[in-house]
């Protein structure tokens, strides 16, 4: 089936599938995996960001992984957790974005190596949807500094699943947060070769 046809089965049934209401922002497909973004209602209430991949084989939805964290009001970067570009560019190189954003994610948070990291991310223009960190490379480096002073150190172990669309490409992957695993779910828009905005999610498993 088609990328297309893919997100329509998912998007008929994700709100049944989750048992939640999805406000879907962003949603991208690519083989057997579609990925949405969406703004999540709980029936019990409250709202969190969330992240959902979906593996579809002949028209059914056959796999599913996703995690939600919860909407935070004031953010250091003043960008909500799912406000941003949302139209995938079907004209961009799917396989340059998804180069970009691995070679970002393997880098700069599995080999934790921020030599370069100019080189993947879009300088002071890097937009940022992270709650806990400002915008641009220099919010990012002050946010983990200050991580690591309080004993809260973010350090990647594994990629799971890369799926890109377009300009856009989600990264599910494994590792370590304040002392405890964690589970990550990276959405990146890339632009001129590198990483311009940065959705996520982080929860403990």
């Amino acid at each position: 089936m088609s990328n297309e046809a893919n997100k329509q089965v998912v998007l008929a049934a994700i709100d049944d599938t989750t048992g939640r209401k999805n406000q879907v922002h962003r949603v991208l497909a690519q083989g057997d995996f579609v990925v949405t973004h969406a703004t999540t209602t709980f029936p019990e209430g409250g709202q969190a960001a969330a992240f959902d991949l979906w593996k579809i084989e002949d028209g059914q939805i056959t796999g599913h992984w996703g995690d939600q964290e919860a909407i935070v009001e004031q953010t250091a970067n003043g960008h909500t957790q799912v406000d941003g570009v949302a139209v995938v560019d079907a004209t961009a190189d799917t396989d340059a974005t998804r180069r970009v954003a691995e070679e970002t994610v393997r880098t700069i948070l599995v080999a934790n190596d921020f030599s370069d990291v100019e080189h993947y991310l879009a300088g002071e223009s890097y937009t940022q949807h992270n709650p806990r960190f400002a915008d641009g490379v220099s919010g990012l480096a002050a946010a983990l500094g200050e991580l690591a002073k309080a004993g809260q150190s973010l350090k990647y172990s594994d990629v799971l699943d890369v799926v890109a669309e377009g300009n856009f490409a989600y990264i599910r992957s494994v590792g370590v947060f304040a002392g405890a695993d964690h589970v990550f779910h990276d959405l990146f828009r890339v632009a001129d070769g590198r990483a311009a905005e940065h959705w996520d999610v982080m929860v403990p498993r």
